[in-house]
């Protein structure tokens, strides 16, 4: 029987628990986040005026009219996300799909605290949101455990969602 010889590590390297990312990737991912939460703005108000307002508030069957908000959010989150994923993944950053899944859960139905605004005030605050969102869910996505990143991204959606009930 051959003599077994012990496997001893010469050194071991520590790895990080967390991927690095740098300001230039965090500035990338913050004007992401804005480019898609003006296109969401952009989308909700045009979609909302000219698309489901002219479709469902026409004529004396108003019932649906103020479905019309809904609707275009819906619509123009879903068009939002999709966009914002292909950028991120563009620009290279770690598990994309769990800061946009995030984003778009988080501000699910900005639409109530926008809609009393003025369309240009309305646009900026969607697009601020998203971009601060956008940059949260991202730097929580560096986490190396996938596990505890989801546990993360979990509670912060859910904080946010609490923040926009009240």
């Amino acid at each position: 029987m051959a003599k077994q010889e012990r496997v001893v590590a010469e050194s071991t390297e520590r790895v990080d628990p967390v991927v690095p990312m740098y300001n230039r990737e965090i500035l990338g991912v913050f004007l992401t986040g804005v480019i898609v939460g003006l296109v969401v703005g952009g989308m909700m108000y045009l979609l909302e005026r000219f698309v489901f307002g002219a479709m469902l508030c026409r004529g004396e069957d108003t019932a649906n009219c103020a479905d019309a908000p809904q609707y275009a959010m819906i619509v123009s989150m879903v068009l939002g996300a999709i966009a914002g994923l292909i950028a991120l993944v563009q620009t290279r950053v770690y598990r994309p799909l769990l800061a946009v899944l995030g984003t778009t859960v988080g501000l699910w139905g900005i639409h109530a605290l926008t809609g009393s605004m003025a369309w240009y005030w309305a646009l900026l605050v969607t697009a601020v949101l998203f971009g601060l969102s956008y940059t949260l869910f991202a730097w929580v996505a560096r986490i190396r455990s996938f596990v505890a990143a989801l546990i993360v991204t979990v509670v912060l959606v859910a904080l946010m969602r609490y923040v926009m009930m009240v």
